[in-house]
């Protein structure tokens, strides 16, 4: 499964199960939710199209 569109940049976990605690992910460290970036928010929508199976 590919990640959310609007997942943590750093490590890509998603902001509700991220939002309880810190999260660990070199070379980032400990660290709270933070946005993607607009790249980043592209980059998993086009994964997750590319994912879909052709109708």
């Amino acid at each position: 499964m590919t990640t959310s569109p609007n997942a943590c940049r750093h490590c890509g976990v998603e902001r509700r199960d991220h939002a309880l605690a810190q999260r660990w992910k070199e070379p980032v460290g400990w660290h709270q939710w933070a946005p993607p970036t607009q790249d980043q928010i592209k980059a998993h929508m086009l994964a997750r199209r590319a994912e879909r199976k052709p109708r």
